[in-house]
């Protein structure tokens, strides 16, 4: 995928090592962050699609007929990628990317720019596990979206228990902006 890929405002391909199509996404309004994506094989099937919750806040990550969800702690610096358990600290601006697994603690996927073929720079996807590819190429169409659109964070997850842990999940954060976020960089 091209590093510019979401600023274009039009469908974009995901590549082989070879140069060989991946994948292909698309969108119907590239201006609206709610708008959903299709993700098509090269083949032209349907094979993912990424849709957001009503704030924007969760993206629900289908592949196949499996959902995962895009968790965003803080943009730009922090992801969580429930249903593969994939920690993901840092952001696609990064030199490079890492999504850990969680429960094991190794890493599962690796994220860098090169520069490929006639295609300029682009985000470079390598596994572990090949059976992985997929889910790992949708994470990063999510997390490039999620940094486009510059939306909400949920905020770093603190455990609580009890009763405070239901009053959280009932009264807590609605969002933190990005310009929130920036704020309390500048202010540390």
């Amino acid at each position: 995928m091209q590093v510019d890929a979401w600023e274009k405002g039009e469908e974009f391909d995901l590549w082989y090592a070879d140069g060989d199509r991946f994948v292909t996404v698309r969108k119907k309004d590239w201006n609206e962050e709610k708008a959903p994506v299709e993700i098509y094989n090269r083949f032209g099937g349907q094979m993912a699609r990424i849709k957001t919750d009503p704030k924007s806040m969760i993206y629900y990550v289908g592949v196949e007929r499996y959902e995962y969800e895009l968790h965003t702690y803080t943009i730009f610096d922090h992801y969580f990628f429930k249903g593969m358990l994939w920690d993901i600290v840092g952001g696609l601006a990064d030199k490079q990317l890492d999504f850990r697994n969680e429960g094991t603690g190794k890493l599962d996927v690796r994220i860098g720019v090169v520069k490929f073929k006639d295609k300029g720079h682009c985000y470079e996807i390598k596994v572990k596990d090949i059976s992985k590819l997929r889910i790992a190429a949708c994470a990063v169409i999510a997390i490039a979206m999620k940094e486009h659109y510059k939306g909400l964070s949920e905020g770093e997850p603190i455990e609580k228990k009890g009763l405070e842990k239901w009053k959280d999940r009932i009264l807590g954060t609605k969002g933190i902006t990005y310009e929130e976020i920036m704020a309390a960089k500048e202010a540390e």
